[in-house]
Parts: structure tokens; C-alpha cells; sequence
């Protein structure tokens, strides 16, 4: 019997692992230092505005690269180059020198280094194990990914309480050097060589073009894409401004991040053991309006203590509580919009759809940190909670009602 576990897989494994819990105690650590830094929401949000706009216009390309040029070369490069942008990045703050546009330009930088290097990691797999094997080698990945955000988010308040916001960003960037140093060190035949001609440029905006025009033919499709970035945008508030909720309105330090992150990512976990169990036979429809309703509940439900006189610690488990029902919710809304994309979409456009999709869905992301960064001074964080949550909670009743009865061929 055959397995996926060969050194080349174990090494991509592990790069995987380490990159995960890099990016997941920085994003604590980052968070924590622009909120040290700035104190301003406008200013929060702009960042994140402006670190999402490098995707949107190098992601469609950097697929590209992947497929014309050495997948592990560029992502050996694409994660030396970022843990070279965050060292400095730690330097500069160490120094006491970082000031408020540096801050746009590293995660800028960063951003664009990603755009390159995440879509070459991503197709390095098909390499190295067979063919029967991609769905478990898939699974392995993701569950790889989960547990290194989850121990990340679990040190990310020691981390900083021991070495420092600037030794945790530090950190972040050693994670980086590893995973470039054990993505050189994996062997394997690029497919890519077995083309007999490389797609030309033209040929990729008329294959955009075509792909734009089947999302166009199917109104399901548009639905799903809608609902998609209305996610992202609400989301936005919740992952800008939780250095202030867990400041102003749970009365905690930096430690109350990784409480959050923790439940939130126990809850994912969760929630995809249970789709891959119990979510086979679920309507696609259904799963999606369930989801959406369960996230957009705790969303609004996050908003509570804000407006209550309960304790600190009660405050403090009700809000663990309700973020791991959080995470766990997003599976459920994430596994049937996936298969639903699936089933409702010809193989041979779903490569290109899924890219078309994913831009569209990217740039609901700065829209949303523009709107945070325009009235995160005016409301307060538990009200803008509440709305976006009601929001949600109604859009998903709008969705299920309108295409419960559709048919997803």
C-alpha cells in the first residue's frame, strides 16, 4: 500500500507547520504593535487596506509565474525575501526608527513577495505525491496549517511578554528562513517541464476573458460570489480593531488575543471534522444559510459586553464561548460554498473561475478597511460588531430564500 509519506512530503509538511505559526504569533505581534504605535482605528484600517491591494493585482499573475517558471525556486525566494522585509521590519521598531508609513511599506512589500510565492507553494504538491493521494495530501496540509495557527496563537501573548513585540515579529522571521531552507531542500520533477509550450501572455487574459464570461452565465454562481465578499468585508472589523475589543471592552492585554484566536481556531478545527463527517449529504443551499446565520449570530453576540455590567471573567468565557462557535461556523458556510462552486462549475473552467473569484472576493477586504478606517472613530467596536453580525444574519435569510430550490448541476 502506497503512502504520502515521503521525505519531499514531510518537508512541505513541515514548512507548511512552521509558516502557520510564524504568520499566526506576527499577526498577533503586528496587530498589538500598530495599536501600541497608533492607537487610531482610521489608521488600522488604512493598513489594512493597503497590504490586501499588492494581492489583488499581482495574485492572478503570480499563478502564472507558478505554472511558467520554478515553482520552488520562487518560493524559496518569495520566503527569504519576507523573512528578510520582517527582520527589518523588528529592527526598525527595536531601533525605536519606525514610523507610522514605514508600516505601509512593509506589509506592502510583504504583501507583494506573498502574491508570488503562496500560489507556487500551493501547486508544488501535485509533484511529489501521486495523483490518488491529493485529497488525503490536501487534508494532511490543512490540518498542518490549523494546528501551527493554533500553537502560534497559543504562544503569541508569552512571546510578547518575553522577548517583546519586536523579538516575536523576529521570530516570525526566523519561521520564515526555515520554511525557505526546507522547500530548497525538496526534490522532485517539475510538471511544468512535460508542456510542450508555455501559455503566452495574451493567451491568459483571453482565458480570463472567457472565464469572466461563464461566471457572468451562472446567476448561482454570482450569488455565491456576492455572499463571499460580504464575508470578507464584514470580517474586516472583527480582525482590524481586536486590539481595541479586547482593550476597551474585555479589559485585557495582549494575552487576550491569543484567548480569542485560540477558541476561534479550536472552533474551525471543530467545525471541519464535523462537515467531513456529517456534512456529506448536506444540502449546499442549506449548509450555507445555516453557516452564515451561525456566524452573523455570534458576531452580534461578541458585541454584548459591551453593553452589560457582568464581571470581567464572565465577560471573558462568554466571549471564549462564543468565538469557538465562531470558527466553528466557518467550515460549515466555507465546505458547501466550496462544493457548491464545484458541482455548479465545468472542470475545465474551475482553475481560472476560482482565480476570477478569489480577486473579486480580495477587494472586498480594503473596502472594508477603508470603511473601518472612515467611522472605527465614530461607533463604537461592540455596536460596529452588532451591525455587521445583523447584517450577516440577514443576508443569509435573503440568500436561503432565494435559492433553496435551485438544483447545483
Amino acid at each position: 500500500m502506497k503512502t504520502i509519506i515521503n521525505k519531499n512530503y514531510q518537508k512541505l509538511l513541515t514548512a507548511t507547520f512552521i509558516t502557520r505559526f510564524g504568520d499566526s504569533i506576527d499577526s498577533i505581534a503586528f496587530s498589538w504593535m500598530v495599536y501600541v504605535m497608533t492607537g487610531s482605528r482610521v489608521l488600522m484600517g488604512t493598513i489594512f487596506a493597503i497590504s490586501i491591494i499588492p494581492n489583488i493585482l499581482i495574485l492572478p499573475f503570480g499563478g502564472v509565474v507558478a505554472d511558467v517558471f520554478n515553482k520552488k525556486m520562487i518560493t524559496v525566494f518569495g520566503d527569504i525575501l519576507r523573512g528578510f522585509s520582517v527582520a527589518v521590519l523588528a529592527l526598525f521598531y527595536f531601533l525605536n526608527i519606525l514610523e507610522v508609513w514605514h508600516l505601509f511599506v512593509f506589509v506592502s512589500i510583504n504583501s507583494l513577495f506573498e502574491s508570488f510565492a503562496n500560489p507556487a507553494r500551493g501547486s508544488m504538491m501535485p509533484n511529489i505525491i501521486e495523483q490518488e493521494d491529493f485529497v488525503k495530501g490536501s487534508s494532511w496540509l490543512g490540518t498542518a496549517s490549523n494546528f501551527g495557527s493554533l500553537i502560534g496563537l497559543s504562544v503569541a501573548g508569552i512571546l510578547i511578554a518575553v522577548v517583546g513585540i519586536w523579538g516575536t515579529i523576529l521570530i516570525d522571521a526566523i519561521t520564515f528562513l526555515f520554511s525557505g531552507l526546507l522547500i530548497f531542500l525538496i526534490q522532485f520533477k517539475d510538471r511544468r517541464e512535460e508542456v510542450a509550450e508555455k501559455p503566452k501572455v495574451k493567451d491568459y487574459f483571453v482565458l480570463i476573458g472567457e472565464g469572466i464570461t461563464y461566471l457572468r452565465s451562472k446567476k448561482i454562481l454570482i450569488a455565491l460570489l456576492l455572499l463571499a465578499s460580504f464575508l470578507n468585508f464584514a470580517l474586516v472589523p472583527l480582525n482590524v480593531l481586536r486590539p481595541i475589543y479586547v482593550t476597551e471592552v474585555l479589559n485585557l492585554g495582549v494575552e487576550g488575543l491569543s484567548y480569542l484566536g485560540m477558541a476561534v481556531m479550536i472552533g474551525m478545527i471543530v467545525g471541519g471534522y464535523l462537515m467531513g463527517v456529517k456534512g456529506k449529504n448536506m444540502n449546499a443551499i442549506t449548509g450555507i444559510g445555516l453557516g452564515l446565520s451561525l456566524l452573523g449570530l455570534m458576531y452580534m453576540l461578541m458585541g454584548l459586553p459591551g453593553y452589560t455590567n457582568f464581571s470581567e471573567n464572565f465577560n471573558l468565557l462568554f466571549v471564549i464561548i462564543v468565538s469557538f462557535f465562531f470558527g466553528l461556523s466557518v467550515p460549515v458556510v466555507n465546505a458547501p460554498m466550496t462544493a457548491a462552486i464545484m458541482r455548479t462549475t465545468a472542470p475545465e473552467m474551475l482553475g481560472r473561475l476560482s482565480s476570477i473569484m478569489g480577486v473579486v472576493v480580495l477587494c472586498a477586504m480594503p473596502l472594508g478597511g477603508f470603511v473601518v478606517s472612515i467611522i472605527g472613530d465614530s461607533i463604537s467596536v461592540s455596536l460596529l460588531f452588532i451591525i455587521m453580525g445583523f447584517s450577516g444574519v440577514l443576508l443569509s435569510s435573503v440568500f436561503w430564500a432565494t435559492n433553496r430550490n435551485k438544483e447545483l448541476v
